[in-house]
């Protein structure tokens, strides 16, 4: 949205004015369906090949031109804006696009441009060379016994459909920094806590990266993230004016158990995640 509104991204503008070379298939497709997953852009973690082996090798280095060419070759599961479908892949492609237009990696803009001027002092793009003080491990469970997590290859850790670092005290600025609408214009954050309007004209309870319902008739904003043993789930509910955020690291581990607990605890009202079927 930093680039949106600075005019190097168009929300509505196909994406292949941005990467020519994409397939022709993909003329219909806008970075905000990218950004609201409803591209039709198979998800990357779960795309097979014709011959049934999956057509992604998280133990593969692979360069991000040859990643994005990978992504060319996914299928296309329905018409862009058809239909709802949580992508990890639209997500990587809005960090290439991000390099593209601003000539900087998207963990280097989010440094300079969020973390820094929110003070989130310890949030990081992921490198597997760099020595990270009180970096957490992350853990899983096979058999009863807990063993370290799978690896990925380091620059699979690089892609902006994660590949971050943060503490506790990193969300906490966050969110004050999502309080105080920082960073970006009201209109901006507008933009980000609209549902998705799908090509039927119904609407879908998803914005730009946050899960969006009611709770007590005020909005709440939701989401989750797992990768590599770790778990994360942020809930923000305006009526009561609380956030809540639960991380763990043992993969499997259901972080919005401990989220919805609390919820309950200061207001039993409060809507809770295990009753939306779509968030499961």
């Amino acid at each position: 949205m930093l680039m949106v509104e600075e005019g190097k991204l168009s929300l509505d503008t196909s994406i292949r004015q941005y990467f020519p070379d994409a397939p022709i298939s993909w003329q219909p497709i806008t970075v905000r369906h990218l950004l609201n997953h409803s591209s039709g852009i198979a998800d990357y973690f779960e795309a097979m090949g014709s011959d049934g082996i999956a057509a992604f090798d998280l133990r593969r280095d692979y360069a991000p031109d040859e990643l994005r060419h990978i992504f060319y070759r996914l299928p296309l599961s329905f018409e862009a804006g058809a239909e709802f479908y949580y992508s990890n892949t639209g997500y990587a492609l809005l960090g290439f696009l991000v390099k593209k237009v601003s000539g900087q990696f998207y963990a280097e803009v989010l440094q300079e441009r969020v973390f820094k001027p929110l003070e989130m002092k310890t949030a990081r793009g992921i490198s597997e060379e760099d020595i990270i003080a009180n970096r957490s491990a992350g853990y899983q469970l096979l058999q009863g016994e807990v063993k370290n997590q799978e690896w990925y290859a380091p620059l699979v850790n690089t892609t902006a459909d994660g590949s971050l670092y943060f503490s506790l005290l990193d969300y906490l600025a966050w969110d004050r920094g999502l309080r105080a609408k920082a960073i970006l214009s009201e209109a901006s954050w507008a933009q980000i806590y609209t549902p998705v309007k799908l090509n039927s004209g119904q609407e879908y309870p998803y914005g730009f990266g946050w899960s969006i319902h009611q709770s007590k008739a005020q909005p709440w904003y939701h989401h989750s993230g797992s990768s590599q043993g770790f778990n994360v789930y942020l809930s923000r509910h305006l009526a009561d004016d609380i956030t809540i955020v639960a991380l763990t690291n043992l993969n499997g581990s259901e972080p919005w158990q401990l989220v919805d607990g609390l919820a309950e605890i200061i207001d039993p009202q409060l809507a809770k995640i295990a009753a939306l079927d779509d968030d499961k």
